[in-house]
């Protein structure tokens, strides 16, 4: 089969969005081509319903759930692989993960990920008032850091600065997951966007899902 090429996706996008149907990417690791077409894609979408001006902040959301969820699965696999040796220790997690997620190493992990059928899946899912984003990577989340993870996310919807609140919420955790957590919050509430618009959920067997609902009226 014939692999496909830039303005075949391209055709493909446009074409969803004219049908307003969904779109969906599968992604193992992140790659420049697949970040491309996801912005080309957001960007027709709020070009159609004429919000062009939530595009920053959206994109810049959604990209911060996409790491999450490969650092997830990046995560699995090092502790799969024995090279995290303690799973509570989060400085150890935080530095591991970010090894194996650095330019040089982000092809051997995508191809790692693919063998553990660890993928990332971003759905752009357009209607008539709204626009639904899944970011899904196929790990359960345990209850316990759901729960911590929701409560970031109420607690930064206090705040205009995601400066503001690590310096008044310290957490050496941070810069796994609840950074990016809190940043979503904070650039969703500057174009006027609630933090209820953001939720983490799953299904602890199979996947974890963060979802954003974008008002497109």
């Amino acid at each position: 089969m014939a692999q496909a090429t830039s303005q075949d996706i391209i055709h493909e996008i446009l074409s969803a969005i004219n049908r307003n149907q969904e779109i969906v990417f599968v992604s193992y690791s992140v790659l420049d081509e697949t970040e491309k077409n996801i912005q080309y894609a957001l960007s027709k979408i709020l070009e159609r319903h004429n919000k062009s001006d939530l595009y920053t902040p959206v994109y810049s959301s959604l990209k911060e759930l996409v790491a999450n969820a490969i650092k997830a699965n990046a995560k699995y696999i090092l502790i799969e692989e024995g090279e995290i040796k303690d799973p509570d220790d989060i400085m150890e997690v935080v530095d591991k993960v970010r090894n194996i997620l650095n330019e040089e190493s982000l092809l051997l992990y995508g191809i790692k990920a693919k063998q553990y059928r660890l993928s990332t899946r971003i759905y752009l899912k357009p209607q008539t008032t709204r626009l639904i984003i899944d970011v899904i990577n196929n790990l359960p989340v345990p209850q316990k850091e759901l729960e911590r993870m929701r409560e970031r996310i109420e607690r930064s919807s206090n705040y205009d600065s995601i400066a503001d609140f690590y310096l008044e919420n310290p957490d050496p955790a941070a810069e796994g997951m609840g950074l990016g957590l809190s940043m979503v919050v904070v650039l969703l509430k500057s174009v006027g966007i609630p933090y209820t618009n953001f939720t983490l959920y799953t299904d602890f067997k199979s996947k974890t899902v963060a979802r954003i609902i974008i008002p497109l009226i």
